[in-house]
């Protein structure tokens, strides 16, 4: 019976590792993830309830898209995938399609298979990457604003191992800071400042994934799991059975969890780069409904419902 509980108890522990990891490293992208392709949704339903999709494929569609694919390329070149046929910019009146890629991998490969997931989820990565580097060298007062994510970088890595006390008002005292550097007077009378905006906004309303990029990120995300199972019994096991003591200084280096400082900070920026995101998908969103909903009211369509 002892034995049973012992072998019980050990995979609670690789369970609750494993999914303690995956959160810890990848909660704020899944979080933030999913707000994100739904801001982006709700922009799309806007624009094509209104004018139809014409109008979003001119606005936002020809810098936004080929964003949204270069997404999908980088990650499928950094985890070995071949791309068979890329178009970063095609409308196809008759489906819809902005742009696509095709690639394959080969199936017996546990890296590339985990690849499926950040290459399904890479638009929204990318997008986030390219919006801080907008952010970098068109807005004037940069490290102003980047002082101000960099505060909600550290708020965000509380909540993340689990100290939720204050989180809702720090996150948005922080945001409120964030934005009000960002919008301040001498930003606004910048050119630059108003290209960045509209660049942004063009990538973030282009964050939307498609149903072949979500069945592919799953099918990664999958492949990720298993592999940190099977990674954690390895180590677990080494522990159990005492052969890590015979490893020494070796062992702190092994464990993922020797690496949290410098994991944290990644995380942390990371999540408050998608927050920064989030805030510009979000005003998006709300200067398109508002517009458009003008536009829409004058041709006698009334409101629309951007939701679904």
């Amino acid at each position: 019976m002892n034995d049973f509980n012992r072998i019980v108890e050990f995979l609670k522990t690789l369970i609750f590792n494993t999914f303690g990891q995956l959160i810890w490293l990848l909660g704020l992208l899944f979080v933030f993830g999913f707000f994100l392709y739904f801001l982006a949704r709700f922009t799309r339903t806007t624009y094509v309830k209104t004018t139809g999709s014409t109008l979003d494929i001119f606005v936002t569609g020809w810098i936004g898209t080929p964003i949204h694919e270069l997404g999908h390329a980088i990650f499928c070149l950094l985890f070995r995938h071949q791309i068979t046929e890329i178009k970063l910019y095609s409308p196809n009146s008759t489906d819809g399609t902005l742009g696509y890629i095709n690639h394959a991998f080969d199936p017996k490969s546990i890296f590339q298979k985990i690849g499926n997931f950040f290459i399904g989820i890479g638009p929204i990565i990318f997008g986030t990457a390219v919006i801080y580097a907008l952010l970098h060298f068109l807005v004037p007062n940069t490290r102003e604003v980047f002082s101000s994510i960099d505060a909600q970088s550290k708020v965000l890595m509380k909540s993340v191992h689990g100290e939720f006390s204050g989180i809702l008002n720090s996150l948005w005292d922080t945001t409120y800071s964030t934005l009000g550097t960002l919008f301040k007077m001498s930003n606004l009378n910048e050119y630059k400042f108003w290209i960045f905006l509209y660049l942004s906004m063009c990538i973030s309303s282009h964050m939307e994934l498609s149903p072949p990029d979500i069945k592919g990120a799953w099918k990664g995300l999958v492949s990720l799991t298993l592999f940190f199972l099977i990674i954690n019994l390895i180590i677990l096991s080494l522990e159990a059975t005492g052969v890590s003591s015979h490893l020494g200084s070796w062992w702190h280096y092994i464990k993922l969890e020797s690496h949290t400082a410098v994991i944290n900070k990644w995380v942390g920026a990371f999540g408050a780069l998608f927050i920064f995101s989030s805030i510009i998908s979000g005003l998006n969103l709300l200067v398109t409904y508002i517009g458009l909903n003008i536009y829409s009211s004058i041709k006698g369509k009334g409101m629309v419902n951007p939701f679904w």
